[in-house]
């Protein structure tokens, strides 16, 4: 589903921010990417989306050079990927109604007409587990929960194969995160589209993904299944992760339901 080989990007002439980044996504799969603040994890995600131009190397999208593509072609491969933020709230519009919200999408890509558009809309809410009277409402009248959930469904809007999450639990209460963890490994299962889930947290993937990539410093430092990345891990930088991020640090309140690939805890 994603491909990327020895992808290179930066900013300017000198800074480069992503170095050298081999990376897979199968269809049905959720791959956690897990890397601290400033390591290059979200410019990668900016590449993946044809938002950012590398300076070298490949990204494709089920088969399809994303960089290569310009005009009518881009439009429609867009379509292909979409993207959950931190912070929900800051991606919906206070202005818009949440059905006005979830139907952009359909209404920017000519898709269907008003009535289909709004039957499509329902079907998303009760995908994500909201009532679909949530749809009247505007984004400040939600819980946080609430609110990602309708980003997830607007991104879910266009049928997309790749789903790139950037710290989409982050913004959230602990109690209220492995419940839309939970409804992620769902709709992965229920859809089959591929997933790059983007986190510093390495006990969150930890319990999610079916691979781990770890980056540090712009680079790949280590990739593999979880139950490998977690109970053998052979970089130091992933081992300091592990000893933050799960010993001694945050955990989810809340059953996560195991990914694709087990391991022991």
């Amino acid at each position: 589903m994603l491909e990327v080989d020895r992808v290179t990007a930066g900013y300017g002439d000198i800074l480069t921010v992503v170095e050298d980044v081999t990376l897979r996504v199968a269809a049905g799969e959720i791959v956690g990417l897990v890397g601290d603040s400033g390591c290059g994890k979200t410019t990668l995600a900016r590449v993946i989306t044809g938002l950012h131009r590398p300076r070298g190397g490949t990204v494709r999208v089920a088969g399809v050079d994303v960089h290569a593509l310009r005009g009518r072609a881009l439009r429609a491969h867009r379509r292909q990927v979409q993207m959950v933020f931190q912070d929900p709230f800051l991606t919906l519009s206070p202005r818009q109604t949440i059905r006005q919200a979830i139907a952009e999408p359909l209404q920017i890509h000519r898709i269907g007409d008003s009535r289909s558009r709004s039957a499509r809309v329902d079907e998303l809410l009760d995908l994500v587990g909201l009532d679909p009277t949530v749809g009247d409402r505007r984004p400040g009248q939600l819980s946080g929960g609430q609110q990602q959930r309708v980003a997830i469904a607007r991104a879910l809007a266009l049928g997309p194969q790749l789903l790139i999450c950037d710290e989409p639990v982050t913004a959230l209460d602990v109690s209220v995160q492995a419940k839309v963890l939970n409804l992620l490994c769902d709709l992965r299962d229920r859809l089959e589209f591929g997933c790059l889930f983007i986190t510093h947290d390495l006990a969150v993937v930890a319990q999610l993904a079916d691979r781990i990539a770890v980056m540090s410093g712009g680079r790949i430092v280590e990739q593999g299944p979880t139950g490998q990345i977690i109970n053998q891990p052979a970089h130091p930088y992933t081992q300091a992760l592990l000893a933050v991020g799960i010993h001694d640090g945050h955990r989810l309140t809340g059953t996560i339901r195991p990914a694709h690939s087990t391991y022991s805890s």
